[in-house]
């Protein structure tokens, strides 16, 4: 079989448009030519990658990380460079089947695979129990609340019965007794037995789709556990990195442009009974980084709408902090009467949910109303404890209408004037996300001398022009800059084939990272395309008088320590020829 040429590898990039791709994983806005997301390749709190559908390249101006389509699914998806080409092959239909293609393995923990292995026998073995004469009562329950076989199907659901049936599975399969405790299916102690018996199953899944945990449900009125009862954490069920639904939503979140982040898997189900798909639960927990960083890669748009009780309504406020301070655009939805969404569908159907969920209101707007239930009216102290905290909010909108419209509100609920709280909002000084991510990109700004700017920038006309690149070979043809040199000897050989330079194209034959990431970055330079020659010229003659500076420092070296008068007579012979080619020029 034929091994995949850099032609082929050309035309498989080029099958795609990067846009497209990226646009899978991540939530692009256009910004003139380009498009914007928040990187998912650090800790980002502000749109800060560029993706060119032009140069089909993108870049993250605060972490440098960049490349083409095959970078972006490599340190996405955490894949190989092989894995990555068969993956746009596949989105561009473009057939490898007469092509030899070495995937790497990826390296396994090899004590996880057992765990995922005796979940998804075990979400089996509960489906295959809902159908059956033991499973007829909970299936009965199902169906009263409007689970349809299409809903049980969609989202696994299952039932363990009353009997342990798990370990007596799992032992004629193979697995040892260790990784069944392991896994938190099964409990130690004398006899084993299964931890989950007589209640309706729900699948946890990550973020890739496998199972990794379980909650179970009561359904009887004469049961007196606890409603639900979740799997215990474990190696790969980690509750802050769980979003309930990920896998299944990510279409639907694309499509709307946001997603609705709910308490329970109830709920989502709740609203994927009323067609409502671009949901995700948080299981009950509070919001981690983990959520947040996983979040990232969906949208940088929520609509935050947790349980309607005390405890709910606080952790909202909570959220929607973080979140926006994650960089996030949040919207709240504040649902009635303390009920949840599955309630409110339960009661009112679809068009009482919908109706409930087209209400929102900003976080600035909660926070007020939220605050507010705290606060004794008649307590000096409590008011103005909470006039200092809504100045505080009222200090991070960035909108000059909205801040004074803001403090009309605060004025009216808290009693105080509007003029004392305009004086306390001026004179707390905000530190705003822009501001600090300006200052971020600001701190990754390196002073360049004018040799390395001008290397630098011939680069990049290089980049953009076959002419330039044959006159830097025939005039200067060596830059001092390791990297420099290198990504120069690219650009070069490129154009022996090629009279147009495809950035995208051009790092497919570098593979390494870190040229990557300088080609990359010196491809994005605010530079004009347009360029004279004399600019050129320019720029070859401070990289040759750099090359004669370093030339002669090592000859003046050499000079120091050589003893033989010689050799010292041909050390000056070769400075004083490299002085005459300097004035000569």
């Amino acid at each position: 079989m034929a091994r995949l040429s850099q032609e082929k590898i050309n035309e498989i990039r080029q099958s795609v448009d990067i846009v497209d791709v990226i646009g899978q994983y991540l939530a692009l806005e256009k910004k003139g030519r380009n498009y914007m997301a928040v990187c998912p390749f650090h800790d980002d709190t502000h749109p800060s990658m560029s993706v060119s559908p032009d140069k089909q390249i993108f870049m993250c101006f605060v972490c440098h990380t960049g490349g083409n389509v095959f970078t972006f699914l490599q340190e996405y998806l955490k894949i190989s460079y092989i894995e990555a080409v068969k993956k746009v092959a596949e989105i561009g239909r473009i057939d490898l089947s007469d092509y030899q293609l070495d995937v790497e393995k990826r390296p396994i923990h090899q004590e996880h695979v057992a765990l995922y292995q005796m979940h998804q026998e075990a979400q089996k073995i509960y489906s295959y129990y809902l159908n059956t004469k033991l499973g007829l009562e909970a299936k009965t329950y199902l169906l009263n609340r409007q689970f349809t076989d299409e809903l049980i199907k969609e989202f696994q659901i299952g039932y363990a019965p009353l009997e342990p049936v798990l370990h007596q599975s799992f032992e004629k399969l193979g697995f040892q007794e260790i990784d069944m405790v392991k896994s938190g299916l099964v409990i130690e102690s004398q006899k084993n037995f299964d931890r989950f018996n007589d209640r309706i199953m729900f699948p946890l899944f990550n973020q890739q789709g496998q199972v990794i945990g379980f909650s179970g449900r009561i359904y009887k009125p004469t049961q007196t556990d606890a409603k639900y009862m979740n799997s215990p954490e474990s190696d790969i069920f980690i509750k802050g990195q769980t979003l309930y639904h990920y896998h299944q939503c990510r279409e639907a979140v694309k499509q709307a442009g946001f997603v609705y982040l709910l308490e329970g898997f109830m709920d989502v189900i709740a609203m994927y009974k009323a067609g409502i798909e671009n949901t995700l639960a948080i299981m009950g927990t509070a919001l981690t980084k983990g959520h947040i960083q996983a979040l990232r890669r969906l949208t940088n748009t929520i609509h935050l709408c947790l349980d309607g009780d005390q405890a709910g309504q606080a952790a909202m406020s909570k959220a929607a902090r973080e979140l926006e301070e994650a960089g996030f655009k949040v919207q709240i939805i504040i649902l009635p009467d303390g009920k949840d969404p599955d309630e409110i569908y339960q009661m009112h159907g679809q068009e009482g949910l919908e109706e409930v969920l087209r209400k929102t209101v900003k976080p600035i707007e909660f926070q007020m109303d939220f605050e507010y239930q705290l606060v004794d009216p008649l307590n000096y102290d409590d008011r103005k404890q909470y006039l200092e905290k809504m100045c505080y909010e009222i200090t991070q909108i960035t909108d000059d209408i909205d801040r004074d419209y803001y403090i009309h509100v605060l004025s009216k609920k808290s009693g105080f004037s509007y003029e004392i709280i305009q004086q306390r909002v001026v004179g707390m000084k905000p530190q705003r996300i822009e501001e600090t991510v300006h200052r971020e990109i600001k701190k990754t700004i390196q002073i360049i001398d004018k040799y390395r700017k001008a290397e630098h920038d011939l680069l990049f006309y290089m980049l953009n022009s076959k002419d330039v690149a044959l006159k830097y070979e025939a005039k200067a043809g060596f830059m001092y800059n390791d990297s420099y040199r290198v990504i120069a000897s690219y650009i070069v050989d490129y154009y022996r084939n090629h009279s147009h330079l495809e950035v995208a194209d051009l790092i497919n034959s570098i593979q390494k990272e870190q040229l990557i990431q300088t080609v990359i970055e010196i491809s994005q330079s605010a530079l004009p395309l347009n360029y004279e020659e004399k600019a050129i010229d320019d720029y070859i003659k401070t990289i040759a008088a750099n090359a004669r500076k370093m030339k002669k420092e090592q000859l003046l070296e050499q000079f120091n320590y050589s003893l033989d008068p010689s050799q010292k007579a041909q050390i000056l012979s070769e400075i004083v020829k490299l002085e005459n080619e300097k004035e000569s020029i």
